[in-house]
């Protein structure tokens, strides 16, 4: 059996394990994909931030308008300029290994939006940066969980002998410390290697966070502005102004996409048992990055990147990245609405580029 059929087979058999009344228990949960779902509390507290709508008011109904004029964003082909091809991670368990991968999808889904972020300021904002290299998944994971997850928890690390994390918790990560990359870091003599991605990695830092003399390096290149998407139009919105939002919900997806590159959300069934009757809906606790706004051609959608690795089948219209699909902007509504736990980045502070000094001539 191939990667790719391990991978079909796994989650085909997770989200059989998912369609039960305990599939709601984020321990089931977790350990497969990672999201952790908010409390009543941390939920509340979401949506006390002010809205993207609310923090960048000239960008109300962007999409709309690009609707208007058959214009779509597709904010992951500037990545494409940097890196080529964009292969999506596999973050469950390896057949060639047996790894047993972590729940670190938040640290993917940040890590990727930082990612198109840092590409999209160079290519589409111009600013004068250059690309070093992805982020550091790892890192963004094991730092969401220790340096703020704890601070935001009272001191105690509830999730500790377990994986997983919080959207916010991550995007608060990348404002407050910043990104570390995919590089051999050194300094006084220290030495971490966080080329390529590693599993391991993330189950070695989830529960001591990210090396101390690593931090003030992170603190270099923050991602300096996040905020709370309130609906699917506002996530499009923010796509549309060049925002990545990270979508962090129990929304699970079938894996064929249609003739449009869409893939169709599993959305419940009823099911008798004794004297009582339950909506039983297969879920994800999970976290993905939304990187592209479809609006051309009357169907409106998000393009939707994925930790599943080469999950899914059928079309990629416009050449859409392996694992990814779009959803309908009513799904990408139900994804935002299911925790408020999703988050647009912006202004991320990259690398600066070496400025040409440009001669003038008098004369040709």
């Amino acid at each position: 059996m191939d990667r790719r059929e391990f991978v079909k087979l796994v989650g085909s058999l997770t989200v059989g394990a998912f369609a039960t009344p305990a599939m709601a228990s984020p321990n089931d949960c977790v350990k497969f994909y990672g999201a952790m779902a908010p409390t009543a509390d941390m939920r509340a507290a979401f949506q006390r931030r002010p809205s993207f709508h609310r923090v960048y008011k000239p960008f109300k109904g962007i999409a709309k308008e690009y609707a208007k004029d058959g214009k779509n964003v597709f904010l992951w082909q500037n990545l494409e300029k940097e890196i080529g091809e964009i292969v999506p991670h596999w973050q469950g368990p390896d057949p060639e290994t047996g790894n047993p991968g972590e729940g670190d999808c938040v640290g993917q889904a940040s890590a990727m939006g930082s990612d198109v972020l840092a590409a999209t300021d160079i290519h589409d904002l111009k600013q004068n940066e250059k690309w070093l290299a992805k982020a550091s998944v790892e890192m963004v994971y094991a730092g969401s969980r220790i340096e703020v997850g704890r601070r935001d928890s009272n001191g105690t690390n509830y999730l500790r002998g377990r994986g997983g994390s919080h959207g916010e918790w991550a995007a608060k990560f990348l404002k407050e410390w910043g990104v570390l990359h995919r590089v051999k870091y050194e300094r006084d003599g220290q030495v971490l290697d966080l080329s390529g991605y590693d599993p391991g990695r993330s189950r070695e830092y989830r529960d001591a966070g990210v090396p101390d003399w690593l931090e003030p390096i992170a603190k270099e290149h923050p991602v300096q502005e996040y905020t709370n998407p309130r609906s699917g139009t506002e996530a499009l919105d923010a796509v549309c102004a060049r925002h990545p939002v990270i979508m962090c919900s129990s929304w699970a997806f079938h894996s064929e996409r249609d003739a449009q590159g869409f893939c169709a959300p599993y959305t419940g069934s009823n099911q008798r048992r004794g004297w009582r009757t339950f909506d039983i809906r297969v879920q994800w606790w999970h976290a993905m990055v939304l990187t592209g706004a479809l609006l051309e051609g009357g169907r409106i959608g998000g393009l939707i990147q994925n930790s599943h690795g080469d999950w899914n089948d059928g079309p990629r219209p416009f050449g859409i990245p392996r694992g990814s699909f779009f959803a309908d902007l009513e799904v990408l509504d139900w994804m935002v609405k299911d925790w408020y736990d999703c988050w647009a980045l912006g202004s991320y502070k990259g690398h600066e580029a070496a400025r040409i000094r440009r001669t003038h001539k008098l004369w040709r």
